[in-house]
């Protein structure tokens, strides 16, 4: 096997694990069969005001888009049925059926209140790679009800929602250049095209247009240092005589756009993909097409759903509305292999939930199984402490018999239906073992998903049963790993599912298991920000040896202890409750085991947000719950944390993700970056990601994340009117900013990132000397000197081993001056050498997440003199990374812009106050562009016109 061919096929098997199985906290399923969309789930949350506009809106947009869509397609796809939930919150309505495992958090199309970083700007958040789906697509109530603002701004709605559509189902990025001041991520608005002048960054490169200064509204003046065109400078699209079909992921709004970018010389020229552009989709999909992208999703791959005729693209809604309360049925293994330890960490566990972490309103039901089932307690709601004691005092003590997993199932349904319907009812399942009587859990699953019950799946030991993963996964339901020692673990499984299926409102500061010396003390702090102190809870648990004493001191020096009307003691609990709002800061908490043994302590520490007041939210995941480990190929797996406040990303945070390994459970600690580097896509977009391959044996691993702003440096962005990466609006003077960033006090948090299953993992684990560093994709051209010669070239450093282990040991980097010869032939281009390097290394990288700068010597200089570069990284054992995105420097004299006084008057009042009028023209000049076709001919005559393009060079 060849080194290309290596190194595609670590693509290949990370997309391979994406794709064939869906994971932690995963959108809504949708299907596509015969060409028709269906269980498009469109959610309104519950805090926007009831508006049965939106609901009417909604239906016009998605009709609208469905026909784009077909069209789009080459008439394979279209949106056959959409699903719209509507929140609890609004009043019922006799047309509104009652909502299955449908929820607002696992929605495809979000309604929300605006994200202040995008207003009302359509936009799907994106983390994984090219190809892989995005989470979900937020629209804002305003954008939804008032169509005319909507398509004065970012143009016919169906075309916008389709844009979106193209991130969220296909996995794909946009096409034009963007500045998004909050994260410093950009992609330039021009290049320097190989055979010569400088093109605007678009797809297909037949869209007409002009450009120009976006302040003063001059010709854009060349910059020396960069061969392109000022930072100013935007291109303007003629929408009028424009007669590119290409691409909705560019100017999706242009009248003649009907479809997305392909590379079939012998399709549509005026679609045909431009490679050069520097965009995020070349740059993220190296060089591939919106349709070679697409023709590998399950949607169109190996010719799937062909074009079919069809007499209407009309979607059929269904209206759904979430139950004022959710309904939660533990069911619980009690076979012989649960007793002693086991059975009493469940008891502990359960008791805690119960007791603490479920909240006043909620139903809740126990049902116990071994070789068959019975209900302990039936759903009720819990109003009291009494109902809660009552519920406490039905959990099992005693385990004996067989596993009938089935039958527990069966009775929880039974559980559930005693109550009304059991649609959207959650299944909390926990058993240590595997099935032995029927009936099986593959019996049960259909009765499961016809009734639409969530069944969320516990593995309480490395043996319990294999299907539990894919139980949750065909039920809508998550699935987590705990060892029988793990008591924190378990707590989180527990806290999880009530926060992601009954809207819990608990944030977790601390959860930890710690092994204390006889006569010890263990002694931490735990920092409670501002944004949370309500309802807050210390609670430490033990199973065996005597009581522990426990003390809190809070930030004013103040000590509970044991006599305090805080202070609450239980059998093998105590818990020390705050009344009204915990004070912020530094709160500690003393810990001594009296006995003169070793005892394991578990210590939770909850607190529940304070009104009005976004509280920081971690959430993290795996990319997969499946892996078959390849011992010819690296295999991996992503690992993400997202932490937000609100829908603003947190920066700066130092976000750690422990991962428990079998055969022994031992925990490795890995570090999550948010540098958009390796397998982070974005940088300081709030969404952490590093890469897993350190696999140890095959079995179940487990994930949580500890994030906290122990170094002082994690901010939020409190407003940012620029974020790019929304759909594109009709006007490029809105592509400015206004970034503020708030710093955050000291803070932590927990949480649980759910399971993972590995196979085939060779004896004694894995060689990692197989790895090579990740690819480079942030390649820039810092500078370009004509008087030197020289090209400055600047990108992130990556790893030994894809984006972690110490510095790579080489870099390559491979020049021409032809783009596609080096796009085409990576290793027949011309390598520089160290001659050339006149500052920086080829031999000494950094270590990872540093930026790297070289700058090189080039052969030549002047009239038509372009180069172009790519490089990748590579380790001690000369495995190589796959080469970079491809950057272009002009080697030709260029002056220095000469600008004039009044000019240069334009340029500083206009920064102030020309934007401002400007744009307030240009937005009527849009708006009634959109609204009368004649006024389009006044539009300025095409400068890009591109005749003479070959697509086929």
């Amino acid at each position: 096997m060849t080194k290309m061919t290596a190194i595609r096929s670590i693509v290949l098997i990370l997309v391979f694990a994406w794709r064939s199985q869906a994971v932690f906290n995963r959108p809504y399923e949708i299907e596509l069969q015969n060409n028709e969309y269906t269980d498009v789930l469109v959610a309104i949350h519950e805090d926007v005001p009831e508006d049965h506009r939106i609901v009417d809106r909604l239906k016009e947009i998605l009709t609208e888009a469905s026909g784009d869509l077909y069209v789009a397609t080459n008439n394979r796809a279209f949106l056959k049925e959409v699903k719209i939930l509507i929140p609890r919150t609004w009043a019922k309505k006799p047309e509104y059926n009652p909502a299955g495992t449908e929820t607002f958090e696992r929605a495809n199309v979000r309604v929300d209140l605006p994200n202040p970083l995008y207003e009302d700007n359509p936009y799907v958040q994106q983390k994984g790679g090219c190809g892989e789906e995005g989470d979900y697509m937020h629209l804002t109530p305003k954008y939804a009800v008032d169509k005319e603002y909507g398509e004065t701004y970012w143009g016919p709605n169906g075309k916008t929602f389709l844009h979106e559509w193209g991130h969220l189902r296909w996995g794909l990025y946009d096409e034009y250049g963007f500045d998004d001041g909050a994260s410093g991520e950009s992609y330039p608005h021009f290049y320097r095209a190989s055979v010569g002048g400088v093109e605007p960054t678009r797809c297909s490169a037949k869209v007409a247009g002009h450009n120009k200064h976006m302040v003063t509204g001059a010709d854009c003046q060349l910059i020396p240092a960069t061969g392109v065109y000022e930072p100013e400078c935007r291109f303007y699209p003629d929408f009028s005589g424009n007669r590119a079909t290409g691409s909705y992921m560019f100017m999706h709004f242009l009248d003649d756009v009907t479809g997305f970018c392909h590379s079939d010389p012998a399709g549509d020229p005026l679609s045909f993909h431009n490679r050069e552009a520097p965009n995020k989709q070349n740059v993220m999909c190296q060089r591939q097409s919106a349709w070679d992208v697409m023709n590998k999703h399950q949607d169109f791959a190996n010719g799937a759903n062909p074009p079919r005729e069809v007499d209407s693209t009309e979607p059929n809604f269904v209206l759904l509305q979430e139950s004022d309360s959710t309904s939660i049925v533990l069911v619980l293994d009690v076979s012989g292999s649960m007793s002693g330890q086991p059975i009493d960490r469940l008891h502990q566990v359960a008791t805690r939930f119960i007791r603490s972490t479920v909240s006043f309103g909620t139903s809740v039901g126990v049902v116990t199984f071994s070789s068959s089932a019975s209900i302990e307690h039936p759903v009720v709601s819990v109003t009291s402490q009494a109902v809660r004691n009552e519920l406490i005092a039905a959990l099992p003590t005693r385990a004996t018999g067989g596993t009938c997993i089935g039958c527990g199932l069966r009775k929880g349904i039974e559980a559930l239906e005693a109550v009304g319907q059991p649609g959207g009812g959650v299944i909390l399942l926990l058993t240590d073992g595997k099935e032995t009587d029927a009936p099986f859990i593959r019996d049960v699953i259909p009765e499961l998903q016809s009734k639409e019950v969530i069944v969320a799946t516990i593995a309480f030991s490395a043996d319990a049963d294999a299907l539990l993963q894919s139980l949750a996964l065909q039920t809508g339901g998550l699935s987590f790993f705990s060892d029988i020692d793990d008591s924190a673990t378990l707590d989180d499984a527990f806290t999880t599912t009530f926060e992601t299926t009954a809207g819990g409102k608990g944030v977790k500061l601390v959860s930890e298991d710690k092994t204390i010396g006889g006569r010890e003390s263990y002694v931490n702090d735990v920092f409670i920000d501002n944004s949370v102190g309500e309802n807050t809870t210390f609670s430490v648990s033990w199973l065996d040896g005597s009581r522990p004493r426990v003390k809190v001191e809070t930030p004013l020096g103040h000590v509970i202890t044991e006599g305090s009307p805080m202070y609450d003691v239980t059998s093998d609990t105590i818990t020390i409750e705050i009344p009204g709002i915990a004070s912020p800061g530094k709160w500690a908490y003393n810990i001594t085991n009296n006995g003169p043994s070793g005892q394991d302590i578990t210590t939770i520490v909850t607190s529940n947000p304070i009104s009005d007041n976004e509280p920081i939210k971690v959430t993290a995941q795996v990319s997969a719950v499946s892996v078959q480990y390849s011992s010819s190929q690296p295999t991996a797996l992503k690992i993400f944390a997202s932490v937000r406040k609100g829908y603003l990303p947190v920066i700066g945070a130092v976000v750690k993700v422990l991962v428990e390994k079998p055969p022994n459970g031992l925990v490795e600690e890995i570090t999550l970056l948010d540098n958009g580097a390796g397998a982070d896509l974005s940088k300081n977009d709030g969404i952490y990601s590093r890469y897993f391959f350190n696999f140890s044996a095959d079995g179940r691993y487990g994930v949580s994340a500890r994030v906290d702003n122990s170094q002082g440096k994690a901010e939020y962005i409190v407003i940012n009117r620029g974020r790019r990466n929304g759909a594109p609006p009709l006007n490029p003077d809105t592509d400015g900013g206004n970034v503020q960033r708030e710093p955050l006090e000291q803070f932590q948090r927990m949480t649980t990132g759910g399971v993972f299953e590995v196979q085939g993992v060779p004896s004694g684990g894995v060689n990692n000397d197989m790895l090579p560093p990740s690819r480079v994709d942030d390649l820039a051209v810092v500078e370009v000197s004509y008087a030197d010669a020289t090209v400055t070239l600047s990108w992130t450093a990556l790893g030994d081993d894809f984006d972690q282990g110490g510095p790579a040991h080489y870099v390559e980097i491979r020049y021409g001056r032809h783009f596609y010869q080096l796009a085409d032939d990576f290793h027949g281009s011309a390598s520089v050498n160290h001659s050339q390097v006149l500052q920086g290394s080829l031999t000494s990288p950094p270590e990872p997440g540093f930026v790297q700068t070289i700058v090189i010597l080039v052969p030549d200089r002047g009239d038509n003199v372009t180069y172009v570069f790519a490089v990748r990284m590579c380790d001690e054992a000369d495995n190589c990374g796959h080469p970079s995105n491809i950057v272009t420097a002009n080697l030709e004299y260029i002056p220095e812009p000469v600008y004039g006084n009044y000019t240069m008057l334009l340029v500083i009042v206009g920064s102030v106050l020309g934007v401002v009028i400007l744009a307030a023209i240009l937005a009527l000049i849009f708006c009634k562009c959109r609204r009368s076709k004649p006024a389009k001919s006044a539009q300025q005559p095409s400068v890009y016109d591109n005749s003479g393009y070959n697509p086929n060079v």
